[in-house]
């Protein structure tokens, strides 16, 4: 195996890892959230950073590569929700700029297949990345406003 096939390996193999910390950290705010539709919608997000992994898994597999690094069990999140869901949409923002590298270094090598994992990758991510930050924001506002009033029943009705 070439120095550039391996460097292909890699970067798979570090993509891996991160699709499956992701996954993690997904899950453990998608258990934060008391809002049962923000919850779910977090859980999707997880299974699309799980898919992301198997797929990459899969291209290590024709490579005759297996994962490298191993993730952490646990994932450490900070208190402020708000915050995390901030920080994994950059990430993933920067996931997809990653990907789109991996793919042309892909490309590069002839190896189509994981070319296309990575640019479907990618267009997940960036979607990944707008719909968090959509969360953060809509949270965000949530907590400016506060909750709405309610208005009393009339006296006497």
């Amino acid at each position: 195996m070439g120095a550039r096939h391996t460097r292909l390996a890699a970067a798979l193999a570090a993509a891996w890892e991160a699709e499956v910390v992701s996954a993690r950290r997904m899950t453990a705010l998608a258990e934060r959230i008391g809002d049962a539709r923000v919850r779910a919608r977090l859980m999707v997000l997880a299974a699309f950073c799980r898919a992301h992994a198997s797929r990459l898994l899969a291209r290590l597999a024709a490579l005759g590569r297996g994962p490298l690094p191993v993730p952490p069990e646990e994932i450490e999140l900070d208190a402020d929700t708000i915050l995390e869901l901030r920080r994994e949409g950059c990430f993933a923002r920067a996931s997809a700029a990653r990907y789109e590298t991996t793919a042309e270094l892909a490309r590069q090598q002839a190896d189509l297949s994981s070319a296309w994992v990575c640019e479907l990758n990618r267009t997940e991510e960036q979607d990944r990345a707008r719909e968090l930050l959509a969360l953060a924001e809509g949270a965000q506002a949530a907590v400016s406003h506060g909750p709405a009033p309610t208005a009393d029943a009339p006296a006497g009705s």
